[in-house]
């Protein structure tokens, strides 16, 4: 395994955990300000930070994850991780778990020099315009 997936890998850790124990904070320190999160559903729907952060209290939780086989590798000043995670997903009442495809973007903070979320791409493995919808109402900026 590279030196950069095995970092990764406690990074997405670390992010996975920090969203099932509903840690604002823990969340905002490993992911970059203008991070956008793309729900591969029919339609695409977007989260940026400020909305996945709210989705914290409004009912986006994690129950629990489990990472499959993933890749990472270097792009310039950033990194790509990508893989399989089975997510147990509820959005409000409605529940959402099962297996997604994941593709993480991330990059170095300027100050702490950590790895941040700079963006993220999740879809579910089957089709549904519900989840879709599900994701949409967290947007703030509606």
């Amino acid at each position: 395994m590279s030196r950069i997936q095995a970092e990764l890998e406690v990074d997405e850790t670390r992010l996975m955990r920090a969203w099932m124990n509903r840690d604002p904070d823990e969340v905002r320190s490993m992911v970059a300000r203008d991070c956008l999160m793309l729900f591969g559903t029919q339609p695409p729907a977007l989260l940026d930070r400020p909305s996945f952060l709210a989705g914290l209290d409004r009912g986006l939780v994690c129950k629990g994850f489990r990472f499959h086989e993933a890749s990472a590798r270097k792009y310039g000043s950033a990194a790509w991780y990508s893989g399989q995670v089975d997510l147990e997903l509820k959005i409000g009442a409605s529940d959402w778990s099962g297996t997604f495809l994941l593709t993480d973007l991330w990059r170095r903070g300027t100050i702490k020099r950590r790895w941040q979320l700079a963006e993220r791409s999740i879809a579910p493995t089957v089709p549904g315009d519900k989840l879709c919808d599900a994701i949409r109402a967290l947007q703030l900026w509606r």
